[in-house]
């Protein structure tokens, strides 16, 4: 046996030496590195951050004009005669909820009578309804589905079918649905507290108030649906790859011009046109109440009272709108809406819608002030 000793072995410590200045080795402690996520990792938390900011802003700006009508109608330091606020706030709800579902139930129908009508059948009907719910450059699944919407937007009945879609469907639809909203609740308003000037219903003010809050009530929750739908269009499916940097700034973009369009456009368009609604139903109301003393003005008292009168200009601008944007997307080989690709293509159709609700606001203030309420 050997005499010389064993010695456990040493453990070797990670922690390196150094020598100071007197010679002695000293220990230095490194702090551990912290290990950073990998950039892919984190590239879906921050596409979809950059994504839902510009739809929660949104959201945020379209409930705005809400909760200012609202406070409108309850601040105390109004002097005007206030409109009952349970009145407000169940048109506000009947025409989100009952309006809106009714609306996208007429106009699935009218989409198809009149698709079926402007091309010939149920096939290419069904066809060309398809093609218009891929709303988004994505959907085009490669260059030869791409030509075929090119070939598909140049058709004549397509044109036709949007004109129709534009101005019935959409614009006759909808001023409809605010109008029986705002008949209904001035009616009820008007049981509720009788008016004593010759059984008008309700004052002017009603008449602008009840409409607007029947407007707000169907845009909100229409943005509230298109914001729905951007949010869930680039939410990343499990297991799947992270998105491109490109790819995120597409979804970005999308939601930025979703937001944009809705908030500058959807909520203004559709109180502006729900308060012309107001005024001109205002309108009616003061000729029916002139015509009707003393003179024999049937027929010019049925046509002023039409239905159609008081909706007719709002389902003018309603339509325009909506067949610019189709147009303009026809224009770029789409069927259907998709947003345009181009920068200076996007700026055009706004501007042009911008300019369309100038026009509609000069309209309305020039109503308002013959009413005697601008």
């Amino acid at each position: 046996m050997s005499d010389t000793p064993t010695h456990p072995k040493d453990k070797r410590s990670t922690t390196p030496a150094s020598h100071g200045k007197d010679g002695l080795l000293r220990k230095e402690t490194i702090q551990p590195r912290v290990q950073k996520a990998p950039f892919l990792q984190r590239l879906p938390f921050l596409v979809e951050a950059r994504t839902k900011l510009p739809l929660i802003g949104g959201l945020l700006l379209t409930c705005s004009p809400s909760i200012y009508l609202y406070s409108l109608e309850t601040s105390p330091d109004d002097h005007h005669q206030r409109t009952d606020l349970n009145v407000l706030v169940w048109t506000y709800i009947l025409t989100g909820t009952v309006g809106i579902a009714v609306a996208m139930l007429v106009q699935s129908l009218l989409a198809y009578l009149l698709a079926f009508i402007c091309f010939n059948g149920h096939t290419n009907a069904t066809t060309y309804l398809a093609e218009m719910m891929e709303n988004e450059h994505d959907d085009i699944k490669n260059e030869a589905h791409r030509r075929r919407r090119l070939e598909m937007s140049r058709r004549p009945g397509y044109w036709v079918f949007m004109l129709l879609f534009s101005f019935v469907a959409a614009g006759l639809v909808e001023e409809v649905v605010k109008y029986i909203a705002t008949t209904t609740m001035l009616g009820l308003l008007a049981q509720r507290s009788p008016s004593s000037h010759g059984g008008r219903i309700g004052s002017a003010r009603d008449h602008i108030t009840v409409a607007v809050s029947a407007g707000l009530g169907f845009a909100t929750v229409e943005n509230i649906v298109f914001f729905s739908a951007a949010a869930r269009r680039r939410k990343p499916v499990g297991g799947a790859a992270p998105a491109a940097p490109n790819e995120s700034q597409k979804a970005a973009m999308l939601a930025l011009m979703t937001a944009v369009e809705r908030v500058l456009l959807g909520i203004p368009g559709h109180a502006m046109t729900a308060a012309l609604i107001g005024v001109n139903m205002l309108v009616r109301g003061h000729q029916q109440h002139h015509l009707g003393h003393g003179h024999d003005f049937s027929g010019a008292s049925k046509m002023m009272s039409s239905a159609w009168l008081v909706v007719r200009d709002s389902v003018l601008f309603h339509g325009c709108s909506n067949f610019v944007l189709f147009a303009v997307s026809a224009a770029e080989g789409n069927v259907g809406w998709v947003h345009p690709r181009r920068a200076r293509t996007a700026c055009f159709v706004l501007a042009v819608l911008v300019g369309l609700q100038a026009v509609l606001a000069l309209v309305l203030r020039a109503r308002l002030c013959r009413c005697g309420l601008c």
